[in-house]
């Protein structure tokens, strides 16, 4: 996918080429069209940097493996900021507000990681080690790592498990679609079913990677001067507003 904006406005190089970049697909953040909370805080701070660029979609951490082996990318964003990749990092720019996603008209109320003691749980691929709950897997009764965050929806709504262990925003966008696309005959969730979502553990930030330190610096300080306008507030309010009635004013403490 490509998206082209300006020429460079930040004193840099005049030969500076379209920045060619890694973004990880995920729902409602950063989706093929070039559109998601994630992805648009990027493309905003890009345009008050000038910069140009095409973006590269893949599976997340597949996208760091990926600029990890090609030097022929420029930038990689949504990255944790404990990983170390090549280049110079940013500081953050975005946070993901992971929880459990649950029913809660069958196992609620869920405030902590101990009251999914004895429930079964999904979560995304490698989110033992993401979330740090190793210690806490031989409570649960059950739990499963799919990489496919629409399966773990519809494991939530035929009751095949009681939680999902996830970004609730994103979680929150998936159910979206499926409420959308329901297919004839599917009769779940019943219309008594009640979904909440509980920031159980801290907010994660997460960086962008420039190979270029010039380039690094110019995102900061552009993403600095959005912020200061509140163009950085409103793309957040726009995205996360919309799910309130299940987040409840719980997703980064909005």
């Amino acid at each position: 996918m490509l998206f082209i904006l300006g020429l460079p406005q930040f004193g840099l190089a005049e030969s500076l080429k379209r920045l060619k970049v890694l973004a990880p697909e995920i729902p409602g953040a950063a989706e093929p069209n070039l559109e998601g909370r994630d992805i648009e805080l990027v493309l905003a701070t890009f345009e008050e940097c000038g910069f140009s660029a095409q973006f590269v979609m893949q599976p997340y951490e597949r996208h760091a493996r990926t600029y990890r082996e090609r030097q022929d990318f420029d930038a990689i964003m949504t990255v944790p900021l404990h990983w170390r990749l090549p280049g110079y990092s940013t500081s953050a720019y975005i946070w993901y507000q992971n929880g459990a996603f649950y029913k809660h008209s069958r196992v609620g109320p869920i405030e902590r990681i101990k009251d999914l003691a004895g429930l079964n749980v999904v979560t995304f691929r490698q989110g033992v080690d993401v979330l740090g709950i190793s210690n806490n897997v031989p409570e649960f009764a059950s739990l499963t790592e799919i990489a496919d965050q629409t399966i773990h929806s519809r494991l939530l709504f035929m009751g095949r498990v009681d939680a999902i262990l996830a970004d609730g925003f994103v979680v929150a966008e998936v159910n979206r679609r499926i409420f959308r696309e329901k297919r004839r005959g599917e009769n779940w969730p019943s219309q008594s079913d009640t979904f909440r979502f509980a920031p159980i553990f801290n907010p994660a930030p997460h960086k962008m990677v420039f190979r270029d330190p010039e380039l690094a610096a110019a995102f900061d300080q552009c993403f600095d001067d959005l912020r200061k306008s509140e163009v950085i507030a409103d793309i957040n309010q726009k995205y996360i507003d919309k799910y309130q009635h299940v987040l409840r004013f719980r997703y980064l403490a909005r």
